[in-house]
C-alpha cells in the first residue's frame, strides 16, 4: 500500500553497485565529512569565522582607499596663532609680508600694450580698471581735509593743475571732485556753466559788459523757463557740476571757471551757472530762501522767483515796481564786503516742485556768499540782532570736512553762523533710474 517511490526498493537501487556514477559521488561525500580537520573545523564554527574575517578585511581596505583619496585632494590651511601674542604678531606679519610680494609681482608683470584710436576731440574714453586688491588706496583719515582749498586729488592742499585740470584752487579739499560750486559725479543739483562773452565755437558774443546786459540775458532765459535754446548761442562748459550745497568765501572770481575746468577758456567775468532738478521736501511747510552771492543768485520754485540776493537787483533790473517780497533785507553778519543777506518770499512746499538756482559773476574780481533755507514752523537759535541762525540749503549730507568749512564760513574776520542740523532735499527719481 507503501507509494513505491518511496519505498526500500528505490532506496536500493540509488546506492546499488551496478549504479557507478551515482556511487562515486557519495563515496566522495563520505570521505569529505569524514576528515578529522574538517570536523573539528566545523565544530568549532570555522565557516562563520571565515565569513566573518572575509567582510572586514574588505571593509579595512574600503577605508584605506577612502582615507587616501581624501588625503591627497584636501587643501593645505595655515592656521595663525591668535590671542594677541608675540606669535600672532609674527604670523601676521608673515602674512602681509607674503601679500604685498604678491601684490608687487602682479603689478611688475609686463602688460601688452593696447592702442586706443578715436576720430572725435571729445570722445569718452573708457581705461581698463586695475583690481581693487592691487591698488594702494590712501588712509581715510587723509580725506578729511584741514584747510579750505584742496588740491588735484585726496591729501593736503597743494598747488598743481588738478585732476584733468578741473581741480586747482578751487577745489575743496576732502573728495577729489569736490568744488566750491559742486562736485563731480555723486548725489547733488546738475549745474551748467555758460560763458556770455564767447559763443559755442570760440568767437565773441558781442557782450557788452553793463548790469542790463547781464541782467537781460538770465531773466530772458529765465522767462523762457531756462530752456536750452534759450542759451544755445553762448559758450557753454562740458563738464557739470551737481550742487550740494552752496557757501563760498570772498574769493578770486576765477574760482567759478576752475571749478568746470574752463579756467584757460574762459575770462572770470561775465558767467553764470545754472543749477536745475525736481527736489522733494524733507518736511512739508512754508519756506524761504535766506542768501547773497557776489555778483549773482537767484531761486526760482516752479519758474517762479523767490529770491533775487544778488549785490544789484537782476529779476527786475531796470523796472519802476520792484518785486520787493523776493529781496527784503535780513540782517545778520555781512556775508561779502559791505553785503548782507536778503531774505525771499516764502512759499509753500508740499510736493514736489522744479528748482532753478542761478549764480554768477559780472565784472570780475571777487566772488562769495551763501544760501540757506528757513521753515516757518521750526524754531531756530538766534543771534544777538535777533536773526535766526538758519542751515545751508543742501542735496546731500555735508561731509565732515564739508561741515567744517560750513562752521568757520566768514566774511573776513567776521564769523558768520550756520546751523550745523541741516535738514537735506532730495532729487526726485524719475520711475526710470
Amino acid at each position: 500500500m507503501s507509494d513505491p517511490t518511496l519505498s526500500g526498493e528505490s532506496t536500493h537501487s540509488l546506492y546499488s553497485p551496478s549504479n557507478k556514477a551515482l556511487r562515486a559521488p557519495a563515496q566522495g561525500a563520505a570521505l569529505s565529512i569524514s576528515s578529522p580537520w574538517l570536523r573539528v573545523w566545523k565544530k568549532i564554527g570555522g565557516g562563520s569565522l571565515t565569513l566573518s574575517l572575509a567582510i572586514h578585511i574588505v571593509l579595512l581596505l574600503a577605508a584605506g582607499l577612502v582615507v587616501v583619496v581624501t588625503q591627497s585632494v584636501e587643501p593645505q590651511v595655515d592656521f595663525l596663532p591668535g590671542g594677541g601674542t608675540r606669535l600672532g604678531a609674527e604670523a601676521s606679519n608673515e602674512v602681509k609680508h607674503q601679500m604685498q610680494q604678491k601684490k608687487r609681482s602682479s603689478l611688475n608683470k609686463p602688460r601688452p600694450m593696447q592702442r586706443l584710436v578715436t576720430t572725435s576731440i571729445d570722445a569718452t574714453l573708457s581705461l581698463p580698471e586695475a583690481p581693487l586688491e592691487l591698488l594702494d588706496l590712501p588712509d581715510a583719515s587723509a580725506m578729511i581735509g584741514a584747510s579750505k582749498l584742496g588740491s588735484s586729488g585726496f591729501g593736503k592742499a597743494g598747488g598743481g593743475g588738478g585732476f584733468n585740470s578741473a581741480f586747482g584752487s578751487g577745489a575743496v579739499q576732502g573728495f577729489v571732485g569736490m568744488t566750491f560750486f559742486g562736485k563731480l559725479g555723486g548725489e547733488g543739483m546738475p549745474g551748467t556753466f555758460y560763458d556770455l562773452k564767447q559763443n559755442r565755437d570760440r568767437k565773441t558774443t558781442g557782450y557788452t559788459d553793463s548790469e542790463a546786459a547781464y541782467a537781460a540775458i538770465i531773466n530772458n532765459a529765465a522767462n523762457k523757463k531756462f530752456a536750452d535754446t534759450t542759451m544755445k548761442d553762448f559758450y557753454q562748459a562740458s563738464q557739470q557740476m551737481n550742487f550740494t550745497f552752496l557757501a563760498i568765501p570772498n574769493m578770486s572770481a576765477n574760482e567759478g571757471p576752475k571749478s568746470f575746468a574752463v579756467e584757460k577758456e574762459v575770462e572770470p567775468r561775465a558767467w553764470f551757472v545754472h543749477y536745475t532738478s525736481t527736489i522733494e521736501v524733507p518736511e512739508p511747510g512754508d519756506y524761504r530762501f535766506v542768501g547773497f552771492f557776489d555778483d549773482a543768485l537767484l531761486v526760482y520754485i516752479n519758474n517762479r522767483p523767490v529770491l533775487d540776493a544778488s549785490w544789484y537787483p537782476i529779476h527786475d533790473h531796470g523796472e519802476k515796481r520792484r518785486d520787493t517780497e523776493i529781496r527784503q533785507d535780513f540782517g545778520g553778519p555781512m556775508v561779502a564786503p559791505n553785503r548782507h543777506a536778503y531774505a525771499g518770499r516764502w512759499f509753500k512746499f508740499n510736493s514736489p516742485a522744479r528748482i532753478d538756482i542761478v549764480v554768477g559773476e559780472r565784472p570780475g574780481g571777487r566772488v562769495g556768499g551763501v544760501l540757506l533755507i528757513q521753515n516757518k514752523k521750526q524754531r531756530y537759535e538766534l543771534r544777538a540782532d535777533g536773526t535766526p541762525i538758519l542751515p545751508v540749503f543742501a542735496m546731500s549730507k555735508p561731509e565732515m570736512a564739508d561741515m567744517k568749512r560750513l562752521t568757520e564760513f566768514k566774511n573776513g574776520e567776521v564769523p558768520f553762523e550756520i546751523a550745523t542740523v541741516i535738514p537735506v532735499f532730495k532729487i526726485r527719481k524719475s520711475p526710470f533710474d
